[in-house]
C-alpha cells in the first residue's frame, strides 16, 4: 500500500508533510498578528502549495492555543462549476460545517438561503439576488460566530483561486474585500494561485472594461512564491518517503543522483522515489539509477508538468530557458533572478545558472530540436519489430496498433531480448541470464512478463503476443 509520501494529492495533516519551514513560519507570523493578514501562496502547478494552504489547518496557524478557531477549506477543483453563486453557496455551506465540527451549537441560517438562491438562480431572472442572498447569509453567520460565540478566528482557506476568477466580477471581489475589511480583527482568507493576486485579477478588471489600476481586495495580500525545496528538505523528503515505504535508506549517491535529476521540485522527487523503490528489486545495482533516468523521460505525468512549466513562461523566459539548456550563460540576471526565486526553474550548481533538473533540460532540449548526434546531425531513431509491433530502443517506445507504448528499462531489454528470438520459446532461465543476470529468482520473470502484458496486451487474459509455453517459458509471437 502506498504511502501518504508518494501520493500526488495534497497532504493534508502534519504527519507526511516535509520542508516549506520558511514559509510555515511566514504564514504563522502573518496568521497570528493581531490582525490577521490575507496570504496568497503562489507556484507552477505541483509545487505543493495545495498542500502548505492544508498545514494552515493541520497546524492551526493563527489561533493561539487557548481560543477557538475555524478553519474553512474550500477546493475549488471539487466544485461541479466556477460561478460566483455556487462560490458563495460553498462559502455559506462549509462555514457553517466548520461551526458544527466545532461544537459551537448555533443554527446558522446557510441551508435554508442556499435553497432559495438555488430556485432563483435555476430561472435566470434572479441569479444576481441569489448571489446577494447567499452572500448576506454569510456575512450574518461570521457576525453571529465572532459576536456569540467564543469563535476567535475565522480563516477561509481557498486552493487554486484562480478557478473562480473565470466566474467572479468585480462586484464578488468587493463582496470579499467587505468581508476582510469588516472582520479585519479576527478573519482573513488564505490562498494559492498561479499568480500574484494584483495580475490575476487585472484581467478581470479589463474584462469589465473597469479603469482602476489594481483591485481593492487584491491590495490587502502579501504573495509568497513557492520556488524550490532547500537541499536539506528534498534530502529529508527522499528519507522520510524511504522509511514510511519499508525501503532501505538512501545513499548518499541516490539523493545526489535525485536532486540533480528531478530538481528539489516535490512532485518530481517523488515520481522518482517510486521509480527508484521499484527499480531496487529488479535491477543490478549499477543499473538502478540509470533505470530511474529513463523512467523519468518517459513518464507522463514528468512530461506534462516539464510542458506547463514550459508553456507558462513568456517568450523571452523560454529562450532564456532554451540558452541554459545548452550551456549558456550571460542570460539577463533580473530575469535569472525571478526565474530562479520566483518561478523555481533554475538554481545555481558549482557557481553556474543551470536549469531545476537534468529531467527538465532534457525536455527543453527535445522541445527546442536540440538533440544533436556526434556530428551535430540529428540522430535518426533504430527501429526493432514488424510493422504493427514497433520498437525505438533508443526512446524505449513500442509502437503497436497505432498507439505509443512507453517501457521501464527492464521491460525494454526484457522485449529486445524476445524480439531477437521473436517466434521462439525463451527458456525461463536464457530470460534471467540475459535480462537481469544472476542473484534473481525465477519469479521476477513472471512479474516482468506480466506487466508488460498489460501494456502491450489488448486483453491480458487473452494474450495475443506475449504467450507463455507450460513448463518452458514464453514466447513472443509476431505474425
Amino acid at each position: 500500500m502506498m504511502s501518504g509520501y508518494l501520493s500526488r494529492e495534497p497532504v493534508l495533516q502534519a504527519a507526511g508533510f516535509v520542508g516549506r519551514q520558511v514559509e510555515l513560519a511566514w504564514l504563522a507570523d502573518l496568521l497570528g498578528r493581531p490582525s490577521p493578514q490575507n496570504c496568497n501562496l503562489v507556484g507552477e502547478p505541483r509545487s505543493g502549495k495545495s498542500s502548505l494552504l492544508m498545514q494552515v489547518a493541520a497546524r492551526r496557524l493563527g489561533t493561539a492555543p487557548e481560543q477557538v478557531g475555524l478553519y474553512v477549506v474550500l477546493r475549488l477543483a471539487e466544485l461541479p462549476d466556477h460561478r460566483a453563486v455556487t462560490f458563495w453557496r460553498e462559502m455559506a455551506s462549509r462555514l457553517d460545517q466548520a461551526q458544527q465540527a466545532a461544537g459551537l451549537g448555533v443554527e446558522l441560517d446557510t441551508a435554508a438561503v442556499a435553497g432559495h438562491s438555488a430556485a432563483a438562480s435555476t430561472n435566470g431572472s434572479g441569479a444576481e439576488d441569489a448571489d446577494r442572498a447567499l452572500f448576506d447569509a454569510l456575512d450574518e453567520g461570521i457576525e453571529l460566530l465572532l459576536d456569540e460565540t467564543a469563535c476567535h478566528r475565522i480563516f477561509f482557506l481557498i486552493d487554486d483561486f484562480d478557478l473562480m476568477l473565470r466566474g467572479f466580477s468585480s462586484r464578488d471581489l468587493d463582496w470579499l474585500r467587505a468581508l476582510a475589511t469588516r472582520y479585519a480583527q479576527s478573519l482573513a482568507f488564505v490562498i494559492t494561485s498561479s499568480d500574484s493576486l494584483v495580475r490575476l485579477t487585472d484581467t478581470l478588471l479589463h474584462r469589465e472594461q473597469i479603469e482602476m489600476q489594481v483591485s481593492s481586495f487584491a491590495n490587502t495580500f502579501h504573495d509568497r512564491w513557492l520556488a524550490l525545496l532547500t537541499a536539506e528538505e528534498a534530502a529529508q523528503l527522499c528519507q522520510e518517503t524511504a522509511v514510511a515505504e519499508r525501503q532501505f535508506p538512501l545513499s548518499t549517491a541516490e539523493i545526489t543522483f535525485l536532486q540533480r535529476d528531478a530538481g528539489r521540485h516535490p512532485a518530481l522527487l517523488k515520481i522518482a522515489l517510486s521509480y527508484l523503490f521499484e527499480a531496487r528489486q529488479y535491477e543490478k545495482a549499477e543499473n538502478v539509477l540509470p533505470t530511474v533516468a529513463g523512467d523519468l523521460r518517459l513518464d507522463g505525468p514528468v512530461a506534462w508538468l516539464c510542458r506547463q512549466l514550459w508553456q507558462r513562461r513568456t517568450a523571452e523566459e523560454q529562450a532564456a530557458l532554451a540558452a541554459l539548456a545548452q550551456g549558456e550563460q550571460g542570460v539577463d540576471p533580473i530575469l535569472l533572478k525571478k526565474l530562479k526565486r520566483q518561478v523555481g526553474v533554475v538554481e545555481e550548481r558549482d557557481g553556474r545558472a543551470t536549469l531545476f533538473a537534468d529531467v527538465f533540460t532534457w525536455w527543453v532540449q527535445r522541445e527546442m530540436g536540440l538533440e544533436r548526434g556526434e556530428g551535430g546531425t540529428a540522430v535518426p531513431p533504430s527501429t526493432t519489430g514488424t510493422g504493427e509491433f514497433t520498437y525505438l530502443p533508443e526512446k524505449r517506445l513500442l509502437y503497436l496498433d497505432n498507439r505509443e507504448v512507453p517501457l521501464t528499462s527492464l521491460e525494454g531489454r526484457l522485449l529486445e531480448y524476445m524480439l531477437v528470438h521473436k517466434n521462439e520459446v525463451c527458456q525461463v532461465d536464457d530470460l534471467l541470464a540475459n535480462v537481469w543476470g544472476d542473484g534473481k529468482t525465477r519469479s521476477v520473470v513472471e512479474k516482468a512478463i506480466n506487466r508488460l502484458r498489460l501494456k502491450v496486451e489488448p486483453d491480458p487474459k487473452r494474450p495475443r503476443f506475449l504467450l507463455s509455453a507450460r513448463g518452458e517459458g514464453y514466447l513472443l509471437r509476431l505474425e
